[in-house]
């Protein structure tokens, strides 16, 4: 099995986002599969089931891991879409 069937494999097995905001300074997000857009004013995460989108200034991707992302910087609003489908992110 290469490397891109285990993450779609792994992807399988995430459960709901879990959301953290720490004021309107920090967001921490588990259980996302990609960023689908990101720059200083907007970031878009993709979970299984929706996506996240966060609208601020001076936004920061500070730490991306196998789960989860952190943003800092002044956030004004958080959005859950739903994204209509089971996602996984591909390359």
């Amino acid at each position: 099995m290469g490397i891109k069937d285990a993450l779609i494999r792994l992807g399988d097995y995430m459960g709901d986002p879990q959301i953290t905001l720490r004021g309107n300074t920090e967001l921490c997000a588990e259980n996302c599969c990609c960023i689908t857009a990101c720059d200083e004013n907007v970031a878009v995460l993709r979970t299984k089931a929706q996506d996240i989108r966060i609208v601020g200034t001076g936004l920061t991707l500070e730490n991306y891991g196998a789960y989860g992302v952190k943003i800092t910087g002044r956030i004004y609003s958080l959005t859950l879409e739903e994204n209509g489908e089971d996602a996984v992110c591909s390359t």
